[in-house]
């Protein structure tokens, strides 16, 4: 049986976390991970302060501590975004531009720019949608990594995948774009298999958790937005698949190889997808209640890690997983509030 009260205060301890600045960098920009042991914090991550800025957004209430959260890393894009910085992250990987974490900021500022009445802030997020929709599909085909930047030295689902893109459709649709997503929705439909997976990359058999569950969220927001069943039913199919590869333990794994070592946003991912298509059960409560007892405290509230297997992350408290978590949990309680589409980590 579920504690429900142990899932009301995980919430509430990965709420004060998140805004509480301990997760964001003296310049505001939220970062990779805290290193629960020395407090050090990892790299400024503008993909995660893009989720960030959507997460303080689908909050029901925001204080004057909460807004100063989001406006620090509001500024911090949008400066960055006017210096034409659009690299992943500073120094790495060529300076590559992923088009998935542009996607993942415009929305940031999109919602928390009309949640604030920033201006400022929903034009950048307006203009960066505007670029998205040049680059996505600028020759016909669909691309992780700008065409027009430098190119990216890795082989991996966000450099050659396509599916997670989907999860574009929300940026391209809160700046009122329907057209550019539409085809990228039906490719996604179309790479779907009759189990429901879907294959993060082109020459790979093993599927990838996390970038298959981006692309069931991409297929959520584009059908709850548009009305799309068809949309919403391979959401539906494609989480249901991923709980076939539950862990003893409750959490979901990083891959669909044998043996693949737990990952917590997977966990986080699969549950609250689960949760918005109304799919509860068994196996979302076990994960539940798993993600509970791996939340650990920096403090300051409370953090999750990404990975359990001991690696070199295993001491990290993970930004993007608490996100992923905190919005999760929230939906776990009963007579919880629906989150919406323009809402989604």
């Amino acid at each position: 049986m579920l504690d429900l009260d142990s899932v009301a205060m995980a919430v509430s301890g990965l709420r004060a976390w998140l805004c509480s600045g301990g997760c964001q960098s003296p310049n505001g920009a939220f970062v990779a991970w805290l290193d629960s042991a020395t407090g050090r914090r990892a790299y400024d991550y503008p993909e995660i302060t893009g989720y960030a800025l959507t997460f303080l957004a689908g909050m029901a209430t925001l204080t004057a501590a909460d807004r100063a959260t989001g406006h620090r890393a509001g500024d911090w894009l949008v400066e960055r975004l006017r210096s034409g910085n659009l690299a992943a992250r500073d120094g790495w990987d060529n300076n590559a531009v992923y088009l998935f974490d542009l996607g993942m900021i415009a929305t940031g500022l999109l919602t928390y720019g009309r949640r604030t009445r920033s201006a400022e802030y929903v034009e950048s997020g307006r203009e960066l949608a505007r670029y998205l929709a040049e680059e996505v599909a600028a020759d016909g085909s669909f691309c992780a990594v700008a065409r027009t930047g430098p190119s990216s030295a890795r082989d991996s689902w966000s450099t050659r995948g396509v599916p997670h893109l989907a999860k574009l459709s929300q940026a391209l649709l809160l700046a009122d774009d329907a057209a550019t997503p539409a085809p990228l929705i039906e490719e996604v439909k179309r790479a779907q298999l009759p189990d429901g997976r879907i294959l993060t990359h082109p020459e790979q058999d093993e599927v990838m958790l996390h970038p298959h569950l981006y692309a069931a969220e991409g297929l959520w927001v584009w059908g709850s937005a548009v009305g799309d069943l068809e949309a919403l039913e391979c959401a539906r199919r494609a989480v249901e698949w991923v709980w076939t590869l539950q862990l003893d333990e409750g959490g979901l794994p990083r891959s669909d190889a044998e043996d693949s070592p737990e990952q917590c946003d997977v966990t986080a991912q699969a549950v609250r997808l689960s949760l918005v298509v109304g799919r509860r059960s068994t196996a979302v409560d076990r994960a539940v209640a798993r993600l509970i007892e791996l939340a650990r405290s920096p403090g300051d509230g409370l953090g999750m890690p990404y990975r359990t297997d001991g690696d070199s992350e295993g001491d990290h408290l993970n930004t993007w997983v608490s996100l992923f978590s905190a919005q999760a949990l929230a939906l776990a309680v009963p007579g919880a509030r629906p989150i919406a589409w323009t809402e989604l980590v």
